[in-house]
C-alpha cells in the first residue's frame, strides 16, 4: 500500500510487483493510516489477513506460525512481539505459551488495562492484543460483521478495530512467541502534543460505547469505567501532562478540573485485580482529585523516561 509517499518508497513497491506476480501495490492519496488499511481491507483476496508496518519488520517464519495454530473456530491468531528501541530490544509479556479465547474471558477488560487478565490467571500485555500488527484475522469474520478500522480515530482506533474482531470470534489464539518487530521512534505521532485532544477523546468514547452493548452485563459496566480510563489516559500524555505543555502546575490543575467537569471519565466502579497504583488512580479520577491525578501522572512520565533511557543504554 503506498498512500502518497515522497521518498521513493512507491517506485520500489512497482519493482517489487514486478518481480513477484502474487503482490499487488495500490497507490492512493494520504487520508490517515485507518484509511490505507481499509482500502487493503476491501482489496484482499485471500482467506487471511495480516499488517506490516513500513517502519516495522517480520522474523521469516512469521506468517507460517501463527498459520499453524488455526483450526476450524480460530478467527485470529495474535503472536508476540519483539519492541526495538534503537539496537536494543525487549520482548513483551505473555505469562502462558498458548492462550485460546476460553481460557480468558476476561480479554475485554485486559485489552484496555493488561491487570484484569489475573482474574483468569493470566497477564497478556496490552500491546499485543491491540497492536494492528502480529496477527492473522480471517478475512469472512471482518466480511461477516462489516469490521473496518473507524477513519475519524487516531488514538486507540487498533485497539477498538481488534477488540471488536475478539469479541465476534469463535476462537482466538495468543501465542507466546515474539515474530514481529515493532519499532518504537519516540517521535512517532503516538507521542505528539495535541491540545485538542478532548475532542477525539468524544469520538473514541462512543466507539467503545457501541463496543460495550455486546458485552455481558456482568463485565460492562467494569468495561466502561476502564474505557474512561484509558480516554483520560490519553488526555493527560498527550495534553495536560506532555513535554510541550509548559504551562505552570496551577494552570494545568485548572485544565485537568475543567477537563473532568464534561463527564467524559466516569468511574462507576473499579475492578479488583487491578494493581494498587492503578486503584488509586481510578479513586482519584473518580473523585476528580487533580493533583493526585497530575502526581501520579508525571510518576508514570518519569518510569516511561527511565525505561527508554535504559533501553537505550544512555544510563
Amino acid at each position: 500500500m503506498d498512500d502518497g509517499s515522497y521518498d521513493g518508497s512507491e517506485t520500489i513497491c512497482d519493482e517489487y510487483q514486478k518481480r513477484d506476480c502474487r503482490l499487488k501495490v495500490i497507490h492512493i492519496e494520504n487520508h490517515g493510516v485507518s484509511h490505507a488499511r481499509n482500502v487493503g481491507l476491501d482489496n484482499a483476496k485471500g482467506e487471511w489477513v495480516s499488517f506490516v508496518d513500513s517502519d516495522d519488520w517480520i522474523d521469516p517464519d512469521y506468517l507460517s506460525t501463527l498459520y499453524e495454530q488455526i483450526d476450524n473456530d480460530t478467527d485470529v491468531v495474535i503472536g508476540n512481539l519483539f519492541f526495538n528501541i534503537g539496537e536494543k530490544q525487549i520482548t513483551k509479556v505473555c505469562s502462558k505459551p498458548l492462550i485460546r479465547k476460553k481460557d480468558f474471558p476476561s480479554f475485554p477488560l485486559a485489552t484496555l488495562v493488561p491487570d484484569c487478565g489475573r482474574a483468569d490467571n493470566l497477564y497478556v500485555s496490552m500491546e499485543l492484543l491491540s497492536s494492528a500488527c502480529n496477527k492473522l484475522t480471517r478475512k469472512s469474520l471482518l466480511e461477516k460483521y462489516h469490521i473496518r478500522f473507524n477513519e475519524q480515530i487516531y488514538l486507540n482506533e487498533d485497539g477498538l478495530f481488534h477488540l471488536n474482531c475478539y469479541i465476534r470470534a469463535k476462537d482466538f489464539v495468543i501465542l507466546d512467541t515474539p515474530l514481529y518487530h515493532y519499532r518504537i521512534r519516540l517521535d512517532s505521532s503516538n507521542y505528539k502534543y495535541r491540545p485538542f485532544v478532548h475532542e477525539q477523546d468524544l469520538v473514541v468514547k462512543d466507539a467503545f460505547s457501541v463496543l460495550s452493548d455486546g458485552l455481558p452485563d456482568d463485565i460492562k459496566e467494569a468495561f466502561n469505567s476502564l474505557c474512561a480510563y484509558r480516554i483520560y489516559l490519553n488526555t493527560m500524555s498527550l495534553w495536560i501532562e506532555h513535554s510541550q505543555n509548559k504551562h505552570h502546575i496551577i494552570k494545568k490543575i485548572r485544565l485537568l478540573r475543567d477537563d473532568l467537569k464534561t463527564g467524559l471519565y466516569e468511574v462507576s466502579v473499579i475492578p479488583q485485580h487491578l494493581s494498587l497504583s492503578k486503584k488509586v488512580e481510578l479513586k482519584a479520577l473518580q473523585r476528580h482529585w487533580c493533583l493526585i491525578l497530575l502526581f501520579m501522572a508525571r510518576i508514570r512520565r518519569f518510569k516511561n523516561r527511565l525505561l527508554y533511557k535504559q533501553l537505550l543504554c544512555i544510563i
